[in-house]
């Protein structure tokens, strides 16, 4: 696998939302806007909803091309981040142990809709998305704390990354895939998101380095 220069690791606009306008990821990050309200609430985002809102944010339909559905269920578990920033802190107060923290993740996850769609970019690059509940686990396992700086080499929609930025740590992430890299960079603009083979990286200088 070939690891692509510095320069082209800087993350280019994605092609997942209105591929004629000037930031098209700006267009999908919309859609975490709409739909964190609902997880708040405790409401399923069902297909409906979810496409109600990629529809507002990317100003038209899947059938006519406006996106596609490996985007909405991306933009969805971006809804998930958001919320987590938002309330991630005080969800771990009130829980008091990581395993009440755990339960109180996986009713979260269980909000957001499910992946019954697969496209060709999910087969290419095999993104399956780290589950709520078993993030957190490893991020437990990993007993991070504020002195560290955490790799995400594969960041996909950053269900990982916020819980280590929950637990106070600096990140550095990585993810290859155009569409999730330009939402990662919404969702994250304090990090810079390289796009690097997370393959290669250990067999190459850390490009994080310097």
């Amino acid at each position: 696998m070939t690891t692509t220069s510095a320069a082209a690791a800087v993350v280019p606009p994605s092609s997942a939302c209105l591929p004629e306008a000037a930031d098209p990821a700006a267009a999908l990050f919309r859609v975490p806007h709409l739909l964190v309200a609902h997880i708040g609430c405790g409401q399923r985002i069902d297909a409906a909803m979810l496409r109600s809102a990629m529809e507002e944010a990317c100003g038209g339909s899947d059938a006519g091309g406006a996106w596609d559905w490996k985007s909405a269920y991306d933009a969805c578990e971006a809804a998930a981040v958001r919320f987590l920033r938002r309330f991630g802190g005080a969800m771990g107060a009130r829980a008091g142990t990581p395993a009440a923290l755990l339960a109180m993740l996986a009713k979260v996850a269980d909000l957001l809709s499910s992946h019954t769609r697969r496209s060709e970019e999910s087969e290419t690059f095999q993104q399956f998305s780290t589950p709520l509940p078993l993030a957190f686990v490893a991020a437990t396992a990993a007993a991070i704390t504020p002195s560290d700086r955490v790799l995400e080499p594969s960041a996909g929609t950053g269900l990982l990354a916020i819980l280590a930025e929950l637990a106070g740590a600096s990140l550095v992430l990585n993810e290859l895939a155009e569409a999730r890299a330009g939402l990662l960079a919404h969702l994250f603009p304090e990090v810079g998101v390289t796009r690097f083979d997370a393959a290669s990286i250990p067999a190459s200088r850390p490009p994080w380095r310097r």
